[in-house]
């Protein structure tokens, strides 16, 4: 008979920010989340529930009660992550191990508990590991997982066990809700006077089914061990880390980059295996006197070259003031990717495109790579949509001929001009307190507003103006309204 063991982590936000050391949980502090458009409280600290605050009140609410509340938004990714690194870290239990998201784990034990001295005492053991890791859990183990996920979060203790085959009589005494049922459906079973799992057992399957659905029997027979409900294990997703550890430190940069060199090449060297990339790196110098010093990089598309690498930290390298020197050092790919294979090119044009790479991961280590955007070309005949700006990284723009002459920067919005010489286009005018005269002119171009869109309704006339001073302007002006005003909405190289 199979034996599960689930990890439930209830307050799984909160201990991201205490293995961080944040100084806010010293008071009340809560977890927040938009939900139907209001934020509510997710997860509340100790001295939070003190002051009266709950998870599940009004973001409004709570602060009335509790004006000191200081609060943070939910931020799944790094949750994410967080359940993750633990989910490698069960490895150490159980050879089968799922991840049950967003705050779970799912342990096959079978043929395991004896290595820890019995199933309570393995409950115990691995509570106790996350505990030292800073991180609230409790545990349930069963027949089933259903069983040993409704015990994990509604057990009267920590390490809720359900003896070989006593699945329902352990369930019994817990509420609807440990079926992890909607709340809909557990309130119309209150309703109804079943509150309890023992009372679902007193009704017929048949009846609950045609009453509550299929879903309500369904959960019901896999937690109770009548239908198959096994952990399906998947390998944890490999590391591509690696790590120096000095008998004495080094604070010169030649010797840095020496250091980052080799652990470049053992991780990047492991990434080429693997025919990955990874789009960012991570480096942690710890120095003697200052502790420990982050570093990130990345790269415009998967990367697994340690030169590259080694290029991109040099800059972060040298400002890193280390006075007593650096011991251990750590160095990890992130963001992992395939690395599509495909035939070398050579020439000019694959040159360019190389240095336009290492341009934009300058750049964007730099400056923020959020920073860094390009022009993407899209067939539209609304000029502001032509060449709308993309973020620069993992875009390849392919340039064509443009369809229509376009100039080459467009003012947003259009700048008011002062017509003296009234016409279509107008023979002289002002604009930026410049006095212009119109020596040729092409046009209009007429262009009508898109009836799908929730856009200027007005329809617009663009002429290309040569003007004797030598400026070439693109002038616009609105057909069929009121007044006749003109503008410039763009200027020519």
């Amino acid at each position: 008979m199979p034996r599960i063991l689930s990890i439930w982590l209830p307050q799984l936000p909160l201990d991201r920010l205490t293995r961080q050391g944040d100084p806010r949980l010293s008071g009340a502090f809560a977890v927040i989340a938009e939900e139907s458009n209001a934020w509510r409280l997710t997860h509340v600290n100790d001295a939070g529930l003190r002051a009266g605050v709950k998870a599940g009140q009004a973001l409004a609410d709570a602060r009335a009660i509790c004006p000191d509340l200081l609060t943070e938004p939910s931020d799944p990714v790094r949750e994410e992550l967080l359940l993750r690194a633990l989910w490698r870290w069960a490895d150490a239990l159980s050879p089968r191990v799922s991840l049950d998201p967003p705050d779970g784990l799912l342990l096959d034990i079978t043929g395991c508990a004896h290595l820890f001295g019995g199933e309570r005492e393995m409950g115990g053991e691995a509570l106790a590991r996350l505990v030292d890791l800073q991180i609230q859990a409790q545990i349930g183990i069963a027949d089933t997982k259903g069983a040993a996920k409704a015990l994990a979060r509604f057990g009267a203790q920590t390490v809720s066990v359900a003896a070989p085959g006593q699945n329902a009589e352990a369930l019994a005494m817990l509420p609807t809700a440990a079926l992890d049922l909607p709340e809909t459906m557990i309130n119309e079973l209150a309703r109804a006077g079943l509150t309890t799992i023992g009372h679902l057992y007193q009704q017929k399957s048949a009846e609950l089914a045609r009453r509550f659905g299929l879903r309500l029997t369904q959960q019901l027979g896999a937690a109770s061990g009548l239908a198959p409900d096994p952990v399906t294990p998947k390998a944890a997703d490999p590391t591509y880390t690696a790590r120096m550890t000095l008998p004495e430190p080094i604070g010169f940069l030649e010797d840095l980059e020496n250091v980052l060199n080799r652990l470049a090449a053992q991780v990047c060297g492991r990434l080429d295996t693997d025919q990955r990339g990874a789009r960012q790196f991570q480096l942690t110098v710890r120095c003697v006197d200052t502790g420990d010093h982050h570093m990130s990089i990345g790269f415009a598309r998967p990367c697994s070259d340690p030169e590259a690498v080694l290029r991109q930290f040099s800059h972060p390298l040298s400002k890193l003031e280390i006075e007593y020197g650096a011991d251990w050092f750590r160095l990890s790919a992130q963001h992992i990717e395939p690395i599509r294979l495909k035939q070398a090119s050579f020439g000019e044009d694959a040159k360019r495109a190389d240095q336009r790479l290492i341009l934009i991961e300058t750049l964007g280590n730099r400056l923020g790579f959020d920073h860094v955007r390009i022009f993407n070309p899209r067939d539209n005949h609304v000029p502001e949509h032509e060449f709308p700006h993309v973020g620069a990284a993992g875009v390849t723009p392919a340039w064509k001929a443009a369809p229509r002459t376009r100039p080459i920067r467009l003012f947003m919005p259009p700048e008011f001009v002062q017509v003296e010489t009234p016409g279509r286009p107008p023979g002289a005018f002002k604009w930026r307190r410049l006095s212009f005269q119109t020596a040729r002119a092409d046009g209009p171009e007429r262009i009508t507003p898109r009836w799908y869109r929730e856009e200027d309704p007005r329809t617009r006339d663009y002429w290309t103006v040569q003007t004797q001073e030598g400026r070439r302007l693109w002038l616009l002006n609105y057909p069929g309204d009121d007044g006749a005003d003109w503008y410039v909405a763009g200027e020519f190289a």
